[in-house]
């Protein structure tokens, strides 16, 4: 009798320890999600030539795929569309428009119109002639050719100076097509070629420039990468300028954060933000009141790059409420609440939160209740905001609205 209640309790225990460890599975998934956004379109697999590149714009909201679910990077793009995305890809569409130019067949209020402006501002398109006609024409609707998006992205950069003898060296033996490209194209398809910018693919096995051919999709990825890149190095003078306002970094993209105003990024009341916690509490042991701290795991950043609460960002609270789990009565409870952030080198601030450790989605807990909740030293807890919290872009300061 003695050995079958044992057996009994043994059956039991092991039977206790996997549904836990399946909940806690079940439960790092979604954290994980946030963490390791999804980013992929059903017709770009991750061998495709340019997955990187389209992926990384993808992300930062630069270049966006289909509603159904397609990123079609053989299609061709528009002239206002490529002129978007460039000044998008530098952080510069929530520039203020300075100077404007006329256009016959493009106008104010269309939907570019700011976007193709600043890009003559920045000196990355130059100022259209009078046509035979007498008219001004930007042409939005046309598929922009590689030889014009080529020279937009060169046109971004500060580059050398370079002779029309030196570019026809670089391009000559290179390109088989290298005698169609007009005198216009030829210095800025020699330092495109330099800083490997041409964008060639290289599934086509062909050395064509195609400088008349309207640029692709997966083409305009992997070139406005390329100018990013190299604009982090070398912009030229007036996007110099506008970046040093701006203090952009890499990280974990926060999806819901926008731009107040040029200098102003919100992360608005109800983003939840995966953290780091850096102490061991459970249900059983911790008390209401006890206090903990959590920290940011890598930079938070604005969809442009702006970065919003570098890593390392301590967020204190304390334990709101704690409720020992007991077998086959009751589920234990585990939630923080958080009181105050502090960035490096700035006072503490007022910041409400709540974070909640979730009980298993199981069926099976369904049956067997009591489950003890833990979450470990180093282990992601997720904070829902329950106010705005605001960030000055330009000096990297939140901005005091409930000083401690």
């Amino acid at each position: 009798m003695l050995g079958e209640m044992l057996k009994t309790k043994f059956l039991y225990l092991m039977l206790t320890v996997i549904i836990l460890s399946f909940a806690r599975v079940n439960a790092a998934e979604p954290i994980l999600d946030v963490i390791l956004p999804s980013s992929g379109y059903t017709d770009v697999a991750d061998n495709y030539w340019a997955y990187t590149e389209i992926k990384d714009l993808q992300l930062t909201g630069i270049m966006a795929g289909y509603p159904d679910g397609k990123f079609r990077p053989d299609n061709t793009i528009t002239r206002e569309e490529f002129a978007t995305a460039a000044i998008r890809a530098l952080n510069l569409d929530d520039e203020v428009v300075i100077d404007t130019l006329k256009f016959d067949d493009f106008f104010e209020g269309d939907w570019a119109w700011d976007n193709v402006q600043n890009a003559y501002y920045f000196g990355m398109l130059t100022p259209p002639r009078m046509d035979s006609n007498g008219q001004y024409l930007f042409r939005p609707k046309d598929s922009i050719i590689r030889a014009h998006a080529i020279t937009i992205a060169i046109n971004a950069l500060k580059t050398g100076t370079i002779s029309e003898k030196k570019a026809k060296a670089v391009l000559e033996y290179a390109y088989d097509d290298f005698y169609k490209i007009p005198k216009w194209f030829l210095i800025p398809a020699a330092k495109a070629q330099l800083l490997d910018m041409l964008v060639i693919d290289p599934n086509k096995h062909s050395k064509l420039i195609d400088y008349d051919k309207p640029i692709t999709r997966a083409e305009t990825a992997v070139l406005l990468y390329n100018m990013l890149e190299e604009a982090k190095i070398n912009p030229n003078d007036k996007i110099k300028k506008a970046m040093e306002r701006k203090k952009v970094a890499d990280g974990h993209i926060l999806t819901d954060a926008y731009m107040e105003d040029e200098a102003i990024a919100v992360i608005p009341r109800g983003t939840i933000l995966p953290l780091i916690i850096t102490a061991d509490f459970t249900s059983q042991k911790a008390v209401e009141g006890e206090k903990y701290t959590a920290l940011v795991p890598k930079n938070f950043v604005h969809g442009q790059k702006y970065l919003l609460l570098p890593s390392g960002t301590k967020f204190y609270g304390h334990v709101k409420k704690s409720q020992k789990g007991f077998p086959l009565f009751r589920n234990g409870i585990l939630i923080f609440e958080n009181d105050r952030i502090e960035l490096f080198h700035q006072p503490s601030l007022r910041l409400e939160g709540v974070a909640q450790l979730k009980n298993s989605n199981s069926k099976m807990r369904k049956i067997f209740k009591g489950e003890k909740l833990k979450v470990n030293r180093g282990d992601f807890i997720e904070m829902e905001l329950l106010q705005d919290l605001k960030i000055d872009v330009t000096t990297g300061k939140l901005v005091k609205s409930a000083d401690l």
